[in-house]
């Protein structure tokens, strides 16, 4: 009987696993390939592979996830502007069931370590098996939303070092003759998080909106500052005829100069925590190897 279950079980998921219906954008894939290797990098899009186990667990996660956020009260705009500025190509309710996920594998976990104890000879209670799920619930749902707020920190700070380089690569762009839309199109074609959301910013713009507000738009979403000054510096270049290969190179020297004085400053507050090991370590095996062998002398000295 548990041959045949197992068997059963085992025929059900390789039928739903070989059995999946193809994408769309999987089925033209073959006719937009026709285009080349010159193919335009907007065509891109993202592939997730997801299982079959993901995909059956879906709706019950989203259910979840959207009675957790009528239970905390959250219109979901906070969590919204974090995805975007991460990167995450998901709603607030996919956050939440990927959140609800978490803390389900936190109770699991939680259950595990108790039935371990229990077998090792642990006496465990009811209250205290209570207890340490709930704990490692909600545990596990707070490492889910602090694992999006290092996403959002480690992709501002991509962008931030990437913004000097990405304003050369345009202003050598401009200065060459090309236009600011054309610009920003071989500039695009690189990888790094400016590059990413211009990208988006040119979708958006081919499908009929101004570039200067879907530019504004993205430099929003993404949060960083200097991003900002640029979509700002760049039209008002344009509005009151500046010269902008010269402002794009000065605004990069700015952000090379403040990009030094960081490091400099983080060397300085630095000097404190780098003296630690050299107190601590390194200066008493210096002081053992130079006294030492003066002690050794005088003891044999003495005797």
């Amino acid at each position: 009987m548990l041959g045949a279950g197992l068997g059963g079980v085992t025929l059900v998921v390789v039928a739903v696993l070989s059995g999946r219906r193809a994408k769309l954008s999987s089925r033209l894939d073959r006719y937009l390939g026709a285009l080349g290797p010159r193919r335009s990098p907007l065509l891109a899009h993202d592939r997730r592979s997801e299982n079959a186990l993901a995909v059956m667990m879906r709706p019950i996660l989203e259910q979840l996830g959207a009675r957790v956020d009528r239970l905390l009260g959250d219109d979901g705009r906070d969590i919204a502007e974090r995805l975007e500025t991460a990167g995450l190509m998901i709603t607030p309710s996919e956050f939440r069931s990927r959140q609800v996920a978490w803390a389900l594998g936190g109770f699991g976990a939680a259950v595990a370590l108790s039935l371990f104890l229990a077998a090792t000879g642990v006496a465990v209670s009811v209250l205290m098996v209570v207890g340490m799920a709930t704990a490692f619930a909600l545990g596990a749902a707070l490492a889910c939303d602090r694992h999006l707020t290092r996403l959002v920190e480690r992709r501002r700070r991509a962008a931030e070092a990437e913004f000097p380089t990405f304003v050369d690569l345009v202003c050598l762009a401009v200065t060459a003759g090309e236009s600011l839309r054309g610009s920003l199109e071989l500039v695009s074609a690189s990888q790094g998080p400016l590059a990413t959301e211009v990208r988006r910013a040119l979708l958006e713009a081919r499908a009929g909106r101004p570039l200067a507000d879907a530019l504004a738009e993205r430099a929003t979403g993404l949060g960083l500052g200097a991003f900002d000054r640029f979509v700002s510096a760049v039209f008002v270049a344009q509005e009151r005829g500046v010269p902008l290969a010269d402002t794009l190179a000065a605004m990069a020297f700015d952000v090379r100069e403040g990009e030094k004085r960081r490091v400099i400053e983080a060397g300085g507050k630095k000097q404190i925590s780098m003296l630690m090991p050299v107190v601590g370590l390194i200066l008493p095996v210096a002081l053992v190897f130079a006294f030492y062998p003066g002690l050794v002398q005088i003891r044999t000295l003495a005797r």
